[in-house]
């Protein structure tokens, strides 16, 4: 694996709220290296030496396609049960109950195997963060999200990581660098199914769709970096219309933290933060989300039965109570409230 291979399993650990992890490099010649995390010193000395031979955790990952994840409860599996002496010597001494891990093999026949550890006492790792790893590895093995050298969250490597929170909320969000390459993105954002998440991770699709839509946010970032402020704009996309945010991360000059909200799969909350916020009448308030949702005037002027100058009225009110002047700010207003 690469140089960094240190920072790289740090950064995912983070990510997965893994308190240790490690790599074991198998080379064709026979040699192998081992780093480690996390794990005390006489763990680390103890397994290289001897419980490596015992651990069934190879023969399972050759039972998966290369780079898929396997999560596991030491304290359960079967496979475990069956070695005793590496359960009663060796994992239960040192705490090790949960794992998480995967390998690989690259064209010169070398063999990556990569776990992440809990100890005892802390949450199982689930099948979600199982499929989570398998991106990271992704993007590992095409080099193209792999975090800067000093790592996303530099910390002690003495201390046990917490569970990532960013990591576990249902808003997707994403850590780009200025050229759109991601360091870091949630389970939320990875799983999203709307076309702008989509673009975001799959850049080498050929679709002009695509291409439109990561020239938006390239520019999006690009502006949130170079004047180290948010950005916002809305992105237009095949299948909707996206209020997209980009914040400077703070510490990390070349990296900003990525929002995207569907126009029209705003928060259910958003009328009233509208009135509450801005003073606007309900009615006010509603006409704001329709706009935001792509409706036209006419089209809200026809549905509520009035005349279009009586709508026009309306927005010239909530231009005034809101501090927007075109329909474009009120709409990113609208988003930005939307993505809280």
């Amino acid at each position: 694996m690469a140089p960094n291979t240190s920072d790289w399993l740090a950064h995912i650990a983070d990510m997965l709220g893994a308190e240790a992890s490690g790599s074991l490099t198998l080379h064709p010649d026979g040699s192998h290296s081992l780093i480690a995390d996390g794990h005390s010193d006489s763990a680390i000395v103890q397994y290289r030496d001897h419980f490596s031979r015992l651990d069934p955790l190879q023969t399972l990952l050759d039972e998966r396609p290369a780079g898929r994840a396997i999560v596991i409860d030491t304290t359960r599996h079967p496979a475990y049960l069956a070695r005793p002496e590496l359960c009663h010597d060796y994992l239960r001494p040192h705490g090790i109950d949960h794992v998480i891990a995967a390998q690989w093999r690259q064209p010169d026949g070398t063999l990556n195997i990569v776990g992440f550890q809990r100890f005892h006492g802390s949450e199982p790792f689930s099948v979600g963060q199982g499929k989570e790893l398998d991106r990271f590895i992704h993007h590992w093995r095409v080099g193209n999200a792999t975090p800067a050298p000093e790592g996303l969250a530099a910390r002690p490597a003495n201390s046990r990581r917490n569970c990532d929170i960013a990591a576990q909320i249902n808003i997707p969000l994403a850590v780009v660098s200025a050229s759109l390459v991601v360091a870091w993105a949630n389970t939320a954002a990875h799983e999203h199914p709307g076309t702008a998440w989509l673009a975001l991770f799959e850049k080498h699709t050929a679709s002009q769709a695509v291409t439109v839509t990561r020239r938006r946010l390239l520019e999006l970032v690009g502006t949130s970096l170079r004047q180290r402020s948010t950005a916002e704009a809305l992105v237009a996309s095949s299948d909707d219309t996206w209020f997209a945010s980009a914040t400077p991360v703070v510490g990390k000059p070349n990296l900003a933290l990525l929002r995207m909200t569907a126009m029209h799969h705003l928060a259910p909350g958003i009328r009233s933060r509208l009135e509450h916020l801005y003073g606007l009448t309900r009615a006010e308030a509603e006409l704001t989300v329709l706009l935001a949702k792509g409706e036209s005037l006419e089209s809200i002027a026809s549905a509520r039965a009035v005349k279009l100058d009586t709508v026009r009225t309306q927005l010239r009110t909530v231009y005034k109570k809101t501090g927007t002047h075109r329909q474009g700010e009120l709409v990113c207003l609208a988003g930005a409230l939307g993505n809280v």
